[in-house]
């Protein structure tokens, strides 16, 4: 099944740092296991686009424009997609992500009704558990409290969604429970058809502040921009900590993780960034790196040679692979029973 792990992916959206990567992952081997979104602030909405029209209603319950706009903003964030880049994937991806936001809202609609109407328990033990997982993944010094507030949401909200979410994955796992184990013959199979999959590329992990200035602001605008960043490497050429130097002055969301990008190979950043991240020297604060989104400073933390994996060293790593697409094939069948069953409708477009 095409979408389960986005169907399965947490719909309680916390405020969370994002990254600056250039592009988004083309696709992972192993499915990611619920997650919990970014959050954005909203895309300029198309002004020949009616964002309260209803694209789809299954069993009375219904789909705007806005709504479908939002989910494909968290697939964007999920994607990798950097809140400063989401404005141009938005107007090149729309389109399509809003058709995978229709059919994500079909299938997880049917199965949450399916989960309730089974009334699968979940315990408050279980709920608890899991807002504790969730606080533990929320920015350095922001409290679960606070990521609720600038969401507008109550603590009762996020149970309710949890609750909702855990029958969903309950649901999920009787479903595909008696799905086929990959064997180990399979696993090799799969390595000696897929070996460009298992080589590693060259990587490195960096820290960054970035100092924000459009493009094609004015020579003044540029100045400025490029003072400020200066004077925070003075500081932190006088023994200043780079995280709080981060957190207090960066522009981009990873200030809330004192400005860690965690590990990127080759081609996932700007050009300049990538040049000075792959040739600075370890644990250093380079000089002032300008790219199209400001003027940055950068700490390279590790870098890391590439290579080819063995079987032995991804066999795991394949088997869930595997394991997994099983249990989509056998949820997928089980959603197409769904579908035959439930009233669908698509009224008729408005733009």
């Amino acid at each position: 099944m095409k979408h389960v792990s986005l169907i399965l992916t947490s719909a309680v959206c916390l405020t969370l740092a994002s990254g600056c990567n250039k592009k988004a992952e083309d696709e992972n081997t192993q499915v990611s296991p619920p997650t919990v979104a970014p959050s954005f602030a909203p895309v300029t909405q198309p002004e020949s686009k009616n964002m309260e029209a209803t694209l789809v209603t299954v069993d009375g319950k219904s789909l705007t424009r806005a709504m479908a706009m939002r989910m494909a903003q968290e697939m964007a964030a999920r994607q990798g997609v950097p809140p400063q880049m989401l404005e141009q994937f938005m107007s090149q991806m729309g389109g399509q992500l809003e058709k995978q936001a229709i059919d994500q809202f079909i299938n997880q609609s049917l199965i949450e009704k399916e989960a309730t109407r089974q009334e699968i328990p979940v315990s408050d033990e279980e709920i608890d558990a899991v807002i504790a997982q969730l606080s533990g993944t929320l920015p350095e010094g922001m409290t679960l409290e606070q990521a609720l507030q600038a969401q507008n949401m109550q603590l009762a909200d996020l149970r309710t969604s949890i609750t909702g979410n855990e029958r969903m994955r309950k649901l999920y796992e009787a479903q595909t429970a008696e799905a086929a184990k990959a064997t180990d013959e399979e696993i090799a199979a799969f390595f000696t058809e897929n070996a460009e999959r298992f080589k590693t590329e060259e990587s490195a992990s960096a820290n960054h502040i970035l100092i924000s200035c459009d493009e094609k602001a004015d020579e003044a605008a540029h100045a400025k921009a490029k003072a400020d960043t200066e004077a925070i490497l003075a500081k932190v050429n006088e023994g200043g900590d780079f995280a709080a130097l981060a957190k207090e002055h960066s522009s981009c969301p990873s200030k809330d993780k004192g400005g860690s990008l965690g590990s990127f190979g080759r081609g996932r950043m700007v050009p300049e960034f990538e040049e000075a991240a792959f040739s600075q020297e370890i644990g250093t604060v380079g000089g002032v790196v300008k790219t199209q989104f400001g003027y940055h400073l950068i700490q390279v933390t590790e870098r890391t040679e590439g290579g080819a994996r063995t079987l032995e060293e991804v066999s795991d790593e394949i088997r869930t692979h595997l394991d997994r697409q099983a249990q989509e094939a056998i949820f997928g069948t089980f959603i197409e029973g769904l579908r035959e069953k439930a009233e669908i409708t698509y009224p008729k477009s408005d733009a």
